[in-house]
Order: structure tokens, then sequence, then C-alpha cells
């Protein structure tokens, strides 16, 4: 029994270090997780930054491209715009010459009517000059 009282104060009293040596070596085992977790993490922000920046300046290309193409866009509105207005001023033109056409067309069938009536009054001019 004496036996048995002495193991179990051993046993006791060795618990409080055995206790410190495990907490110890679970801080120890936590302190290094920790550090590689923060490792690990700046590794994922660096790589992070790094994609940030490529999509940034993929954006910035994507914006020049855009820029670019609005402005060819612009360029040929603007060749648009000038050959609509060509094509509006050809219009009025051809309106204008189909106008003085027509205009010549009826000057033509007056004179056509003013000779016809010419040929009918020499014809009786002549009838009448012959009657006589």
């Amino acid at each position: 029994m004496k036996l048995m009282t002495i193991a179990a104060i051993a046993a006791l009293a060795a618990t409080p270090a055995l206790a410190d040596s495990l907490t110890r070596e679970q801080a120890r085992a936590d302190y290094h997780q920790a550090r590689a977790d923060a490792a690990r993490a700046q590794v994922q922000k660096e790589d992070a930054q790094v994609e940030a920046e490529v999509q940034q300046s993929n954006a910035a290309q994507a914006q020049v491209q855009a820029n670019a193409a609005q402005a060819d866009a612009n360029t040929l509105k603007d060749q648009a715009d000038t050959t609509q207005a060509q094509a509006n001023s050809a219009q009025a033109q051809a309106n204008v010459a189909q106008s003085e056409a027509a205009n010549a067309q009826a000057r033509a069938a007056q004179a056509a009517a003013n000779r016809d009536e010419a040929l009918d009054r020499a014809d009786d001019a002549r009838a009448t000059a012959r009657a006589n």
C-alpha cells in the first residue's frame, strides 16, 4: 500500500511537469502552424496582387482598343454623313434637272404647236393667194 501511495504521489507530482511540457509543445506546434499559415497567406496575397495587376493591364489594353474602335466609328460616321450630304445634293440637282427637262419639254411642245399653227396659217395664206 505504501508503494501505491508513493506511486500515486509521484504521478501527481509528475503530472504538472508533464502537463507544462505538453502545453509548451502544443504552443510551439501552434506557433509553427500559425507561421506556416501566415506564409501561405502572404503567398496568396502576392499571387492575388500579381493577378490584379495583370487584370488591370488587360483592362487598360481593352480601354485603348475601345477608344480606337470608337474613333474609327466616329470617322466612319463622319464619312457616312458626308456621303449622305453628297447624295442629298445629287438628288437635289437631279430634281432641278428633271424640272428643267419638263420645262424644256413643255417649251418644245409649245414650239411644235406654234409651228403647226404657223404652217396652218401659211397653208391658208397660200390657198388664199392661189384663189385670188
